[in-house]
């Protein structure tokens, strides 16, 4: 494996770290192209990647993350091809520490992403606290029971080559990808080392809404796991409240469980 393909998704991604994220990725792994499929940007995103080497540029405009998801793995020219997100900056030596992890068995190894906005991160360190355990192990462990994420996840071509992403599902796209590498009898590792940093960005609260319908239209979670987390609004958010004294990062938890609920409610 001496060079890889990697695929940015971008949409007027300049912000908030669009430079540090690319600059990462050149710096940290053998680029054989940097395949950007792009959903109509406007704020200088294209002419800005446009002066780094080996960029193959797709035109994904009025699509969405499982349109623009497919179409980058379907330019994939490598054996193993990258995900890497626009809003993540990876670690030092990320390639190197993650092709370790291969074997002929790994479909997928994801890097966990370790969010640096602030109430999405006092989120994080408060769940922490109550688990016990450093940031990074803590949502390993969680990552390992909830989803399949691509912040910074390496595939096997191979292991997708016949994936037909649902056109819809534009929030949940890395979980069906996940989904579909393990059917295909590979395995989907969720490690600590590499990681990247994650400049989490609010997307509003009708985004949560539209979580928990394709949770539900997709069978993604049952009526119970989300009936879980409502149940647990409360005390949850009183604990992050009283770890952090952050009353932004615990009214967002709140509403993201409230909202994910009625959107669960709202699939019929």
């Amino acid at each position: 494996m001496l060079k890889v393909d990697v695929i940015l998704l971008t949409k007027n991604s300049m912000q908030p770290c669009l430079k540090e994220c690319v600059e990462s990725i050149y710096a940290n792994i053998p680029v054989n192209r940097l395949i950007v499929v792009d959903g109509g940007s406007i704020d200088g995103t294209l002419n800005y990647l446009e002066n780094f080497p080996h960029v193959k540029i797709i035109d994904d405009s009025g699509g969405n993350r499982a349109t623009a998801r497919q179409k980058g793995i379907e330019a994939v020219e490598t054996e193993w091809h990258i995900h890497v997100d626009s809003d993540v900056i990876l670690c030092k030596g990320w390639f190197n520490k993650v092709v370790k992890l291969i074997k002929h068995d790994v479909g997928a190894v994801w890097g966990v992403a370790v969010p640096i906005e602030e109430h999405t991160f006092n989120i994080v360190y408060a769940m922490s606290k109550f688990y016990r355990m450093p940031i990074r192990d803590m949502l390993v462990k969680q990552m390992r029971s909830e989803r399949f994420m691509t912040h910074d996840t390496i595939i096997r071509t191979e292991a997708v080559k016949d994936i037909k992403i649902p056109k819809d599902l534009h929030i949940w796209e890395d979980e069906y990808i996940g989904r579909h590498i393990i059917r295909k009898g590979y395995r989907f590792l969720k490690v600590k080392d590499p990681y990247c940093l994650h400049n989490v960005s609010e997307k509003g609260l009708g985004s949560a809404i539209l979580n928990g319908y394709l949770l539900h239209k997709y069978k993604i979670w049952g009526f119970q796991k989300v009936l879980m987390r409502f149940i647990l609004t409360i005390p949850k958010c009183a604990w992050i409240y009283a770890i952090t004294k952050d009353f932004e990062a615990a009214k967002r938890q709140a509403v993201t469980y409230i909202l994910t609920m009625k959107g669960w409610l709202s699939y019929s």
